[in-house]
């Protein structure tokens, strides 16, 4: 071997590391390769593996590609351009970029507002609660307590019921199945919650649970939301009810039913109070 071919080679050896605990890393579709002939400069240059898994070479065509590494790449150069143009060819092939691998996913169904794939990094994990939330998080009906995983190993089919509290930093792998089951009828009933919503001058805007038997009055949901604050204006405050004509509107004056301890005004579920600005 000459010297030229010797330094071609170990120079060829510095770009031709990528290696993944010990195993030579092979083409894949989408990388582009730096190919160089020795002394040939309009032979050289960088060339993507293109769809059909080849790269296309100036004066030979395409070359079959995936699979191979690049020093078996480069052998396949040189057979070729021996065979029919340059007498002992000198060829070194370098990964100059990698083409980024399809992502891993996972697969959310069931009581989900997003149900469907979700995908990760090849390379990183996605824990149980992280792809929960990915898929929109659990609807009302969502049952924490019975999320079931299935898990393809070879051609066995595994199912374990997990739990989103307790398992929530489960690591999931590529081509996992969660299945979000429902709580059942029963249950939601008992653990139906409704809101009243607090907009406007007070302190502590939003919406705040109710127990439909024992609901608010009107000044005590604004005290809830932290009071009034300094620019309120308490004598015109608005309820609106959405009822089975329509929406009604109630304006009432809290300072006065304050001030007289007038009978409280009772809300009802899903009821919005809107304290107005003062301008003056």
């Amino acid at each position: 071997m000459n010297t030229a071919r010797l330094l071609l080679l170990i120079i060829g050896s510095l770009f031709l590391a990528p290696v993944l605990k010990g195993q030579e890393v092979v083409l894949k579709i989408g990388d582009i390769v730096s190919v160089n002939v020795f002394d040939e400069p309009s032979l050289t240059g960088a060339f993507q593996v293109g769809p059909a898994g080849n790269i296309v070479f100036p004066l030979l065509g395409g070359i079959q590609s995936v699979g191979l590494s690049p020093d078996e790449l480069a052998k396949a150069v040189e057979s070729r351009l021996e065979a029919d143009y340059i007498r002992d060819a000198q060829v070194s092939v370098a990964i100059a970029e990698e083409a980024e691998l399809p992502p891993h996913t996972v697969t959310v169904i069931g009581q989900v507002y997003a149900p469907g794939q979700v995908p990760f990094k090849v390379g990183e994990s996605i824990d149980l609660f992280t792809a929960i939330a990915s898929a929109g998080g659990l609807t009302e009906r969502g049952n924490k307590s019975r999320i079931e995983l299935k898990r393809r190993s070879g051609s066995d089919l595994t199912t374990q019921i997990l739990n989103l509290e307790s398992n929530r930093v489960l690591a999931l792998k590529d081509g996992d199945t969660l299945i979000v089951h429902a709580i059942p009828e029963v249950m939601v009933e008992e653990e139906k919650v409704v809101f009243v919503t607090v907009i406007g001058e007070v302190r502590k805007p939003g919406q705040l649970p109710m127990n439909p038997e024992n609901p608010y009055d009107l000044i005590g949901a604004i005290a809830m939301a932290g009071g009034f604050t300094d620019l309120a204006k308490p004598s015109k405050v608005v309820v609106r009810r959405r009822t089975a004509e329509g929406v009604k509107t109630y304006e009432l004056n809290v300072s006065k039913m304050q001030k007289d301890q007038s009978k409280p005004f009772i809300l009802a579920p899903d009821d919005t109070i809107s304290v107005p600005e003062s301008f003056f």
